[in-house]
């Protein structure tokens, strides 16, 4: 007996791990493998008629559909990615192979899970991105950020404010209760400079006891002197910490855009120069770079 005589296709295709999907030109299943529910939470009783949008995540819509476009032009699209949402309503992220037939005018394709390594991708990035310890944009992050805050004031015509912020004290508490007091002690810094911004500003952790906030779309540069006054305060208020209560400052600099500078780099060096100038006058102080 031959192979081809005691192997049926739908056997094999029941036992793919990978989903295999048939659609029609209209883009309504028309048959999938058992893997389809194991992949997607649905029983294929439940999807067969009914248009693959429904399960398609609601932003990549118009790009699978630009693909679709393609294949039913006959183009090959061996690897192509995008997002369903499972029954539950969990994002599943998919590698799909694909392809047109003229003669049966159905589509098929074998759709793979990759939803964990995206993840994994994510985190690796967002790894390489934020500071580990205090989980804030680290300083690539925050270049990167500040280039594109610069990019949109010179488009819209708006001023731009970077604040420079050392921690006055904390070298003391880090060296007389452990560095990891002083770890507790910055984390809980970089919350409330987090809840002391807008969501379309931006705080970023320079490194040691140093930490960077971007103000974006400022009106006026007294806007951003009442922020920091408010960053300057929080900073002040008591901290407790495993029974102990912890007092620190900040010395606070400040540069503008477009009045100290245009550049990336410079910016943050008149607003550090600012800072020490606040250094030096004692600490928990506000100074504004001056040419």
């Amino acid at each position: 007996m031959r192979v081809s005589e005691c192997i049926h296709l739908p056997d094999i295709l029941e036992l793919m791990l990978d989903a295999v999907c048939v659609v029609d030109r209209a883009g309504n299943f028309v048959f999938v493998s058992a893997a389809f529910e194991d992949m997607f939470g649905y029983t294929p009783d439940e999807v067969i008629g009914k248009p693959m949008d429904i399960m398609l995540f609601s932003e990549d819509v118009e790009k699978t559909h630009e693909v679709v476009e393609h294949l039913l032009k006959g183009e090959l699209k061996p690897r192509f990615e995008n997002r369903w949402v499972h029954k539950s309503g969990r994002v599943v992220h998919v590698l799909w192979s694909a392809r047109w037939s003229e003669k049966h005018q159905y589509r098929i394709a074998v759709a793979h899970d990759i939803t964990e390594r995206k993840q994994m991708e994510a985190r690796l990035e967002r790894m390489a991105r934020h500071d580990p310890l205090t989980d804030l944009p680290n300083r690539s992050l925050f270049l990167d950020r500040l280039q594109n805050g610069l990019n949109r004031a010179r488009r819209e015509k708006t001023l731009l404010s970077l604040l420079f912020i050392d921690i006055d004290g904390f070298k003391e508490i880090n060296d007389d209760y452990s560095h990891a007091m002083g770890d507790k002690l910055l984390q809980a810094i970089a919350g409330r400079l987090a809840l002391s911004v807008r969501e379309s500003d931006s705080v970023a952790r320079q490194g040691g006891d140093e930490f960077l906030v971007l103000l974006n779309g400022i009106s006026v540069t007294n806007d951003s002197d009442k922020v920091a006054e408010k960053i300057r305060k929080e900073i002040a208020a008591p901290y407790f910490l495993e029974g102990f209560e912890f007092n620190v400052t900040a010395s606070i600099g400040i540069a503008h855009y477009p009045e100290h500078s245009n550049d990336v780099l410079a910016l943050i060096q008149h607003a550090d120069h600012a800072m020490y100038q606040s250094k030096h006058a004692g600490g928990n102080q506000i100074s504004v770079f001056t040419l």
